[in-house]
């Protein structure tokens, strides 16, 4: 006779079955609640970690007017990053500033913070002519050797009459003699006089400087960098002097205004000034919207002079270490593609596209850079041409 279980017998094999479930749902709950809280902690700890512990901080840099406008739209892409140096919030800030004041103030014995503004983290003069200056009579205010950032080759703004007439036979060698009178019958012309070249010597005219480099190396036939030595041969102070005998100066003597002034000449025989150093970027800057060529860029024969736009990054008790650290994070920022784009867009020369070549600047190779010359050698010729930065 067969038997059927009771219900008694199948509550005591269901309670067992029930516990064993309720178990497992609580274990999994725990281990997920576990892993939920892990996961609140590790993002707790790494939100604590970005914040700013040490609170807000600006970093200052100074830089060449021609640079900054630059420098000051990469600065607002970085500090759009939000970026977080040492538990820092920094903002960079980029100002425009003459180099001769941010030399006399680098040299003083103290930084005069309302004179000159806040002490700079870095400084992006428009060539090396100011870190030799700076080197020379401050080295401990240096942090490491100034870097390149762009470059921009000098070139002569000329007379088109008088480039069309020497027709590329201009070398750097012969600016001195071209400076004496009737020197322009070597290119047929006795009536047009001299190349009255103007040599620009106040603010934003480094390629003065530069160019006179060029031709105390041609003088001293020296493939290499310049030494001191070199430039205090007689010959080729003789050189750099004849340059700055008697330069015409128009207006307010400056390179813009020695541009401006071959762009207006009419009778080429009445010329008041005919040629005049000027870097590239800032002949393109002032000529881009030119549709006809008022002037002609020339790139005299033998090694190029080259504006360099050194990096200097500064050191002291003025430079605590997270604006030291944020100024190399923020210069390793503009060396990216988009940021560069920005500096080469503007005439300068870089890792980025150059504009388009225009009716005055076509932008041509550079194959024969001239080498920095040692800073010594610098030095000595500013002596002689730009006497404010040479300390």
């Amino acid at each position: 006779m067969s038997k059927h279980s009771t219900g008694k017998n199948r509550q005591f094999i269901a309670r067992p079955l029930v516990a064993v479930a309720l178990i497992v749902i609580l274990v999994a709950a725990a281990i997920t609640a576990w892993t939920k809280l892990g996961d609140h902690i590790d993002d707790d700890a790494e939100t604590e970690a970005q914040t700013c512990v040490e609170g807000a901080a600006t970093v200052p840099i100074v830089a060449d007017p021609a640079i900054a406008p630059g420098l000051q739209k990469i600065a607002e892409n970085y500090n759009a990053t939000s970026p977080i140096v040492r538990d820092h919030c920094v903002t960079v800030q980029v100002r425009p500033a003459d180099s001769r004041a941010t030399l006399e103030g680098l040299t003083a014995k103290n930084w005069d913070a309302q004179a000159f503004g806040p002490f700079p983290g870095a400084w992006v003069p428009e060539s090396s002519v100011w870190a030799a200056a700076l080197q020379t009579a401050k080295a401990e205010v240096l942090q490491g050797p100034p870097e390149s950032l762009v470059s921009s080759p000098v070139r002569l703004a000329v007379q088109p009459e008088v480039a069309a007439a020497a027709n590329g036979r201009i070398a750097w060698a012969d600016l001195p003699d071209l400076t004496r009178a009737n020197s322009l019958r070597a290119f047929g012309h006795s009536d047009w006089g001299s190349l009255r070249m103007a040599m620009p010597n106040g603010p934003q005219s480094d390629a003065t400087a530069l160019a006179a480099q060029a031709v105390a190396a041609a003088t001293a036939r020296q493939n290499g960098p310049l030494t001191a030595a070199q430039v205090n041969r007689p010959a080729v102070r003789s050189a750099v002097e004849q340059l700055m005998s008697a330069p015409p100066t128009v207006g307010d003597g400056s390179t813009e205004a020695a541009v401006q002034a071959i762009a207006r000449v009419g009778d080429a025989a009445d010329a008041e000034v005919r040629a005049v150093p000027v870097t590239e970027q800032r002949l393109y800057g002032s000529t881009k919207d030119d549709k006809r060529a008022r002037v002609t860029a020339v790139a005299p024969k033998g090694p190029t002079p080259v504006a360099d736009y050194p990096v200097v990054k500064l050191s002291g008790d003025q430079v605590p270490a997270h604006v030291g650290d944020a100024i190399a994070e923020f210069f390793t920022f503009v060396g990216r593609p988009p940021q560069m784009a920005i500096l080469t867009g503007m005439g300068f020369r870089g890792a980025g596209p150059l504009p388009a070549p225009t009716a005055t600047v076509d932008f041509g190779d550079v194959t024969d850079p001239l080498p920095t010359p040692e800073p010594a050698a610098t030095v000595a010729i500013s002596r002689i041409v730009l006497p404010a930065a040479a300390p």
